[in-house]
């Protein structure tokens, strides 16, 4: 009888070792990002052309893999017959912006975008081009929603260009902030003229000089910013990472902007100094201006490539480095009125130290210019010439918001007295 009891209890131990499967998260995907990097996961609805996932399910079987049906007795053994699967919808816009492969994903150069797994999509990288992508995979699978996970950067950026486009999110909460990012950004989309729906592509890269030879520039990026042009929005992210995100490229850093015309990225591994250095300090969610201030010529060696991509060795580049500054708009704001002042012969130095007393040192270093000139240059007019030149210049410092050091007076008392003693022990005649 104990054997008996002991024979018939087992089952039951062996079902109350088997973990139990919660209803609640049966119904949500599982992402493990550990080993893939950032993945977006979601489920195709109606038509978006089933999923034949790789991934075990509990059962053990497959997904994909059809369960077998009891066969008669006396039927022969057979192997069951693979089930074809069904092909899965691409965008067109993913299909001309990368080379597939398999089911892999990559840019024109040769460097790894994403892996498309059907009902899952992941990558090692955090750029937004390569994020849009993925989310638009899921939109034309029909997906109603998507779930996250990965690095924090990857995360946020999937949440909103899958909230961009309808769908709903689960894996992150976004901040008070990035809600109002997003509110912004569909609302820009509502009032697009002619009711047409803006590409949802809409992340431009601005390309710095050093991170990337100019044949690796993204197919959507701007021209390249002159220098002393202004770029105005709300400061979204910034920090260091691999260039345009993609983990074989070198260190650089990156600014995110949300402008008029969409999000826009800025790289350059200057940023890093002009944030540390700027003298308005900015913080997330404040308007910025960004300007290339000047640019130093450098020399990258390079990775070489034949048509296919494939490395033939090392070359040279001579390109250029961006000397960037950032700050806040209102500190720009202000510094511009200061420089239309300063600019303004009209306007006595007085008065306008009076409404700016930023500008004395400014104001005391073109007086003392022009006090020495005097001394060398005896035509009036190229004295006056010299003068607006120098003028121009601090004035444009000023609008630019680089830093105001006022002159020091003692270094002028010093050259005085220099020359006072010069005179007292001159030879008599």
């Amino acid at each position: 009888m104990a054997k008996r009891k002991a024979s018939s209890d087992k089952p039951a131990e062996e079902a109350a070792a088997k973990p139990k499967r919660s209803r609640a998260n049966s119904s949500a995907p599982k992402v493990d990002p550990g080993a893939e990097g950032n993945v977006l996961e979601f489920a195709a609805g109606p038509g978006g052309g089933g999923t034949l996932s790789l991934e075990r399910t509990s059962s053990g079987k497959r997904e994909g893999q059809s369960v077998q049906s009891k066969k008669p007795r006396g039927a022969a053994h057979t192997s069951p017959s693979p089930q074809p699967a069904r092909a899965q919808p691409i965008p067109e816009s993913v299909r001309e912006r990368f080379i597939q492969i398999g089911n892999s994903f990559f840019f024109p150069d040769g460097a790894e975008a994403f892996t498309d797994h059907g009902s899952r999509v992941t990558t090692r990288s955090e750029n937004a081009i390569v994020i849009q992508s993925m989310v638009a995979i899921a939109r034309e699978r029909a997906a109603s929603a998507v779930t996250v996970a990965g690095t924090d950067l990857f995360k946020k950026e999937a949440w909103f260009a899958a909230r961009l486009v309808g769908l709903d999110v689960r894996g992150y909460k976004p901040t008070a902030l990035e809600q109002e990012r997003l509110v912004r950004a569909l609302a820009r989309r509502r009032d697009a003229e002619h009711g047409e729906e803006p590409s949802m592509m809409n992340t431009q890269t601005t390309r710095d000089d050093e991170a990337s030879p100019p044949t690796r520039r993204a197919p959507t990026a701007p021209r390249e910013p002159a220098e002393g042009e202004l770029i105005v929005g709300r400061l979204v992210d910034h920090g260091p990472a691999p260039y345009q995100h993609k983990s074989n490229q070198p260190m650089s850093y990156y600014l995110r902007i949300e402008t008029e015309r969409g999000d826009r990225e800025v790289w350059g591994v200057d940023l890093e100094r002009a944030f540390r250095q700027s003298l308005s300090s900015p913080g997330i969610g404040q308007e910025v201006g960004v300007r290339a201030v000047g640019r130093d010529p450098v020399t990258v060696p390079t990775t070489k490539r034949d048509a296919e991509g494939r490395e033939i060795g090392r070359e040279e580049l001579h390109v250029h480095r961006n000397q960037w500054s950032v700050e806040s708009k209102e500190f720009l704001d202000r510094r511009r009125e200061m420089a239309d002042v300063f600019r303004d012969v009209a306007v006595g130095a007085a008065d306008a130290i009076k409404r700016f007393p930023e500008l004395q040192g400014s104001y005391l270093q073109l007086q003392m210019a022009r006090a020495g000139v005097e001394q060398r240059i005896e035509s009036v007019a190229a004295r006056e010439q010299f003068v607006n030149a120098l003028r121009a210049h601090l004035a444009k410092a000023i609008q630019y918001g680089q830093a105001l050091e006022p002159v020091r007076l003692k270094a002028r008392e010093d050259q005085e007295l220099e020359k006072v003693k010069d005179r007292e022990h001159a030879p008599a005649r």
